[in-house]
């Protein structure tokens, strides 16, 4: 063989090695761009991760990326499944979630995604009013996550408050007009009332009256008013004042007069605690008729004391003195009765 033919040979063996080896390359080449895929994947909703693999399916892909998938998980496309370049693989993950709803914990298991719809599926436990704390209904869930809620508690509570008893005047015709008689003493009643107190916090945010009932009914306490005229009785004759003058008790007078006396107080029916002659009813103060003693006359009553002549009344007529008292007792305690009153100096 010369050595031109040698050549020739050696250069062709080396352009079959560099063309076989050059179109092995391109078949490499080739093959991955087809099957080399960029796969995007979220377990239990973290931040998407981007992973390029050269994998056939799901299944494949998942022991790949040594990421375990349990009993209770979901996986958003099937196992077998063919992976395209651009696939989206989405984890679900059961959660485990702690309920603090007013310190009273409850475990549960979820897959939720966020806290709101937590809240909707446990409504019948939390029930209205309720409060987050430190989250907010648009948070998504995490593992070993503790949701805090405030929720408002309530309290029935009741009291009771008297029922003020009512006066009724009832017309009397056997008893003298202007007299009174208490017939039937009032009492109150008793009303008790029902009310909810809600907490918000352990403390009372408002409180709602849920009931009103009347437990003991009031007692009207009813007062009998005399309507039957009085005898006008005729003013006492002349004859009945003495002019004789004299002193009792240490004190002078110039004429006395034998009457029949009666007592009032300033709050009897009728009176309205000011006198004909417009100065106040009290102790000292006597109503007679001013034909027979003159408004202003100064008088002395054996068992009363000194007073002035200063009211009258429809009933008050010739030898009638009507004595006035500060109070109820003491007027009840003078009565009726006859007395000589002292004309004074």
């Amino acid at each position: 063989m010369t050595k031109h033919i040698r050549i020739l040979i050696m250069v062709a063996f080396a352009i079959a090695v560099l063309t076989g080896t050059a179109a092995a390359y391109d078949g490499e080449n080739s093959e991955n761009n087809m099957t080399k895929k960029l796969i995007t994947i979220s377990d239990n909703g973290e931040k998407d991760v981007q992973v390029y693999t050269l994998t056939e399916t799901v299944g494949d892909f998942l022991k790949e990326q040594k990421i375990q998938i349990g009993k209770d998980d979901t996986v958003s496309k099937a196992l077998d499944e063919r992976l395209k370049d651009g696939d989206e693989i989405s984890i679900k993950r059961p959660l485990n979630i702690t309920l603090d709803v007013n310190g009273e914990i409850t475990k549960i298991t979820t897959t939720k995604n966020t806290v709101g719809e937590i809240l909707s599926e446990y409504h019948s436990l939390l029930g209205d009013g309720y409060e987050l704390q430190g989250v907010k209904e648009s948070n998504r869930l995490y593992k070993n996550m503790t949701i805090k809620i405030t929720k408002p508690t309530d309290e029935i509570v009741t009291s009771t408050e008297e029922i003020p008893y009512e006066t009724k005047y009832v017309d009397n015709a056997d008893i003298e007009e202007g007299k009174e008689k208490v017939s039937q003493e009032g009492k109150n009643g008793i009303l008790e009332i029902t009310k909810k107190q809600i907490y918000v916090n352990g403390k009372i945010d408002r409180v709602e009256e849920t009931g009103r009932q009347v437990i003991k009914e009031p007692v009207d306490k009813i007062i009998q008013v005399g309507t039957k005229k009085k005898a006008v009785e005729q003013p006492a004759a002349k004859a009945a004042v003495s002019n004789a003058s004299g002193s009792i008790d240490g004190i002078n007078y110039k004429s006395a007069i034998k009457m029949v006396s009666t007592a009032y107080t300033p709050n009897d029916p009728g009176c309205t605690g000011t006198t004909s002659t417009g100065i106040p009813a009290k102790k000292g103060v006597v109503a007679i008729d001013p034909s027979v003693i003159p408004y202003g006359t100064k008088l002395y009553i054996p068992g009363y004391g000194t007073a002035v002549a200063a009211d009258t009344g429809g009933a008050i007529n010739g030898n009638r003195i009507d004595l006035c008292y500060n109070t109820l007792s003491e007027a009840y305690g003078w009565g009726r009765r006859s007395v000589t009153v002292y004309i004074l100096e």
